[in-house]
């Protein structure tokens, strides 16, 4: 962890398995996640980790 970033490793999986609408959920966590590394103000990237674990709790609730 360098300069308070963690730096993600993208794993390759298989999204034969998962439905549009979960994909579409994980690649937008992500656009999120690279977003969240620029030089935005902080009430910004709030916004940005607010809508994140908004989608993450819609992909955690439609997995049950």
């Amino acid at each position: 962890m360098k300069d308070n970033l963690i730096h993600f490793k993208t794993k390759k999986e298989s999204t034969k398995h998962l439905p549009d609408q979960e994909i579409t959920l994980i690649r937008e966590i992500r656009e999120l996640l690279t977003e969240f590394h620029c030089n935005y103000p902080l009430v910004t990237k709030k916004a940005i980790l607010l809508r994140i674990d908004q989608l993450t709790d819609e992909l955690i609730f439609n997995k049950r």
